[in-house]
């Protein structure tokens, strides 16, 4: 059963092998496969910037998107995440 994480517009999924990020006034849907799935995080004010994305070879993220959270929202986020992951640290990429 796919996991949900909602945070304003935004509805992150995470079903299996594969992260979708919907937004509410958004026609296209961001999806990425774990195996390329980054994510970096940085303490900003009260919260903190979370970048989501592809991780590239020199250790950028692309085709990613950026969002803002608070404490609470960061920690349930981290629980969410963790499954995809654990999976992409198990994954060998060619």
């Amino acid at each position: 059963m796919a996991a949900e994480f909602h945070l304003g517009d935004y509805i992150l999924v995470q079903d299996g092998r594969t992260l979708e990020i919907f937004h509410r006034t958004l026609s296209s849907v961001r999806r990425h496969h774990v195996a390329f799935l980054g994510v970096d995080a940085k303490p900003r004010g009260d919260g903190f910037q979370v970048q989501i994305g592809s991780r590239s070879e020199d250790d950028r993220i692309v085709n990613g998107m950026g969002l803002r959270m608070d404490a609470e929202q960061f920690a349930r986020f981290r629980e969410f995440m963790a499954p995809a992951i654990a999976a992409r640290d198990q994954t060998d990429v060619l």
